[in-house]
């Protein structure tokens, strides 16, 4: 059974090896977050440590760089998602939703935006979300619908890109401009 100080000398003696783990698998992005992850991790699991800890914050190291990985790849896979499908709010037809729906994300509340990305990027159904969030489900769907509504109103706020015109009496597709 580990103790507070067992812990702090497996911090000591490991931490340039877990670092050096982290950065040769992630580079410098979130080295720092990922590095601490590991320690809390083993804290939390302090019973747990080992007489010969390297192996064993390794093990949890290739666990929370795993887990790193997945987040930037839900990461991109949402932006690609976003870009693809408008969420049911109207965009520039020239490809621009990409660019308008990530700022209007981004001038919503940080409460808004981590509910609209947790039901979005992470794909939780009302219950998980009620359970992450630690609010009844009722309360869950009251605010997704009304996040759901600032976030449209943000992007319909959002200024037309200039777009160029084709002259006057050019056909355009539909009929004469």
């Amino acid at each position: 059974m580990g103790t507070r100080r067992s812990f702090e000398d497996a911090y000591a003696a490991h931490e340039p090896a877990v670092r050096a783990f982290v950065l040769r698998r992630l580079g410098g992005s979130g080295a720092d977050d990922v590095v601490s992850e590991v320690f809390l991790a083993a804290w939390r699991r302090l019973d747990e440590l080992p007489t010969d800890p390297l192996p064993w914050l390794l093990s949890i190291a290739r666990g929370v760089v795993s887990n790193r990985r997945r987040a930037d790849r839900r990461g991109v896979a949402l932006a690609e998602r976003l870009a693809r499908e408008p969420v049911g709010v109207a965009t520039e037809p020239d490809g621009d939703l990409d660019v308008a729906l990530l700022d209007a994300l981004g001038s919503l509340s940080d409460d808004d935006r981590e509910l609209l990305l947790l039901a979005v990027w992470d794909e939780l159904s009302h219950a998980q979300l009620a359970a992450a969030l630690g609010v009844p489900r009722g309360t869950v769907a009251v605010r997704l619908h009304r996040a759901r509504r600032r976030l449209a109103r943000a992007v319909e706020a959002r200024p037309p890109a200039e777009q160029p015109r084709a002259p006057v009496g050019i056909e355009t597709g539909g009929g004469l401009r």
